[in-house]
């Protein structure tokens, strides 16, 4: 009975371990791609057919009285230490062991400086709150690097340490997935030398008490480009930020009317009878359409770095008619009230997630100020996907109403060239996982907290 535990243990292990034993096996063969080694034509056959796109959704408040009560007493800046110490980090422009990013659970020893580093950027935030996101983000982008080594990654304790790892960023400060390295594989590279993987993609939003990603990819290790790869996603709380220089409502939105068109702003301001909404009614058409444009820029991967008011994004079916898409907006109810009307879906486990999809139009308005940081606009079709958070909801048990709902993170995907395609790919269903932060340390592989 003893070796036959010892035994399963060791299988279990080695089943864990065998996406990082393939790319070993492929870089000492000198193998570009561990779709080589396993039969490059079986893969590339099915590749069309195995998209995963998959929503994680991390509640922090909850998240840190459950490791406080597990742990009384502890930190964010012990727990962030003692997490580093014992699994170890790892920067995703350092030492590659070949041409393809699958190769650090070879390499487990911790950098030093790197986690000194990591610590750093988490203890700078003055709130501690900050500092519990910043914390949180890092680990749950580490799970998005290692999901793409190991697509069928479980949400389990991991039967091997994995490290924590640090994602290279763009110029524009946006953190991605690496697919490949120049330059000699025995320095650390920047982050300016690595190559963007196009077959995993990600983006990652914060907002206290949320942290979300959403992750698409290709679950059978095919290096073919994924279709409609720009990926962006923003999270909103339904939470004006009132103060004695913005006491009221208008006070608080002021600053924002230049981030958009006049049409943009008169579907915000007044309803379907073109009078003014009620407080609560504007800052909700507000949130939802400032994270329209947060997370298209953010697919576009340039961000706040582009003029908001230099694009309209126009939904078809609520802003204007498919028929006429270029023609004037049309005054209709709000935005928050159609994604409302129908928010059940279920996924393949039959399990009910709130979602709702539109196919947009982004158009650009005008050219770009002389002083603008960048040029990113794309006209086109885009999806936007809307998923309210819902507070003390058993999604198996009822509807969610306004009371439950606290606010609400926006998905943007694209581009494509026809609304035909657009409207296709509208209709698929985001995956949802809800996470905690002891379940990010856990799966890297710690089981205790200290």
């Amino acid at each position: 009975e003893y070796y036959l535990r010892k035994l399963t243990s060791v299988a279990v292990k080695l089943s864990q371990a065998m996406p990082y034993l393939v790319s070993a096996i492929a870089a000492a063969q000198g193998i570009a791609s561990v779709e080589e080694l396993q039969g490059n034509d079986e893969c590339q056959s099915s590749s069309s057919m195995n998209i995963q796109m998959k929503l994680s959704i991390v509640r922090l408040d909850h998240s840190i009285a459950e490791i406080k009560k597990t742990s009384p007493g502890i930190g964010v800046g012990s727990l962030s230490r003692a997490v580093l110490d014992d699994l170890s980090c790892q920067s995703a422009t350092g030492e590659p062991a070949s041409r393809k990013w699958l190769s650090f659970a070879r390499n487990t020893s911790c950098n030093f400086n790197l986690k000194e580093e990591l610590i750093k950027k988490i203890m700078r935030y003055v709130k501690e709150p900050d500092r519990w996101t910043a914390f949180s983000s890092l680990l749950l982008k580490s799970i998005a690097f290692h999901r793409h080594i190991d697509p069928s990654m479980s949400v389990d304790v991991s039967a091997i340490v994995l490290p924590v790892i640090d994602l290279p960023r763009t110029k524009f400060n946006r953190p991605f997935l690496p697919q490949t390295v120049t330059g000699n594989s025995s320095r650390r590279v920047t982050d300016e030398e690595v190559e963007e993987c196009r077959e995993s993609v990600m983006s990652i939003s914060h907002q206290f008490p949320y942290l979300c990603m959403i992750h698409k990819q290709r679950s059978d290790h095919t290096s073919t480009q994924l279709p409609h790869d720009m990926l962006g996603c923003d999270v909103v709380m339904f939470e004006p930020r009132l103060n004695e220089y913005s006491p009221t409502i208008s006070d608080f939105l002021k600053p924002f009317v230049g981030c958009f068109t006049s049409c943009e702003w008169q579907a915000i301001s007044n309803d379907a009878s073109l009078r003014p909404r009620s407080d609560d009614s504007i800052v909700k058409e507000f949130y939802l359409r400032w994270a329209m444009k947060e997370a298209y820029t953010k697919a576009l991967g340039v961000g706040l770095y582009v003029d908001f008011d230099s694009f309209e994004i126009r939904l078809i079916g609520h802003d204007v008619d498919s028929t006429n898409i270029e023609g004037d907006w049309k005054p209709r109810g709000s935005l928050w009230g159609s994604i409302t009307t129908d928010l059940h879906h279920c996924n393949s486990n039959g399990q009910v997630e709130h979602q709702v999809s539109f196919v947009g139009q982004v158009m650009r308005m005008r050219e770009p100020r002389s002083d603008a940081k960048s040029d990113a606009v794309q006209n086109g079709y885009w999806v936007f996907t809307f998923v309210p958070l819902v507070d003390g909801l058993d999604n198996n048990s009822k509807e969610p109403d306004n009371s439950t709902i606290s606010g609400c993170i926006c998905i943007c995907k694209g581009p494509f060239d026809e609304e035909a395609d657009a409207a296709t790919s509208s209709k698929s269903i985001v995956n949802i996982e809800n996470l905690t932060l002891l379940e990010l340390i856990q799966m890297h592989g710690k089981e205790t907290l200290i």
